[in-house]
């Protein structure tokens, strides 16, 4: 018993604390703060025109995401798979099987983002967007999304550690109405 305690104690020790991986230093108005850099994962992240260089996940996203990381938490019902992944090169490849399907996909923010301080190293923030997805066949379909992200602050400012994104159809005559 006394092997087991003196093992446990020892990984706790060696182990690097939980608060040295985050940061209290990230910026809560502005640009890099998690209200802007929410509107911005999607309005810049996910925006896309015909013609648009190749969709890369990591290069168009990556400013959001913490690619070194193996414990986010992150689902999106467009997942074939309907899976939590758990890095975000693993969610990466949902997106890299799905976006080459479509023309263009345009965005209208219809609530928020609304962003709650859940602590110096942690924030929340939740959006609800419609959108219109043009595939390369040339049907158009129209969804609503809401969005709830956990957003981790660590040396690199504000990274998402937690997603949850929910999609449902939504009529073209809906989508039309918001502004």
């Amino acid at each position: 018993m006394f092997k087991v305690a003196l093992a446990l104690a020892a990984a706790f020790f060696s182990a690097p604390s939980f608060s040295q991986e985050l940061s209290t230093n990230c910026a809560t108005s502005g640009k890099e703060s998690v209200a802007e850099l929410h509107r911005d994962w999607l309005m810049i992240g996910w925006e896309r025109d015909a013609g648009d260089p190749v969709f890369n996940f990591r290069q168009d996203l990556g400013k959001y995401y913490d690619f070194n990381r193996r414990d986010l938490n992150l689902f999106d019902d467009f997942d074939p798979a309907l899976k939590v992944r758990h890095t975000a090169e693993d969610y990466g490849t949902i997106w890299h099987g799905l976006v080459p399907n479509f023309k263009s996909v345009h965005h209208k923010i219809t609530e928020g983002p609304n962003v709650v301080a859940a602590g110096p190293s942690y924030s929340h923030s939740v959006m609800e967007f419609a959108f219109e997805v043009t595939g390369n066949d040339g049907k158009v379909s129209h969804l609503i999304s809401r969005t709830s992200i956990l957003w981790r602050c660590g040396p690199d400012g504000w990274k998402i550690f937690k997603e949850h994104n929910s999609a449902r159809p939504l009529s073209e005559e809906g989508y039309r109405a918001f502004k």
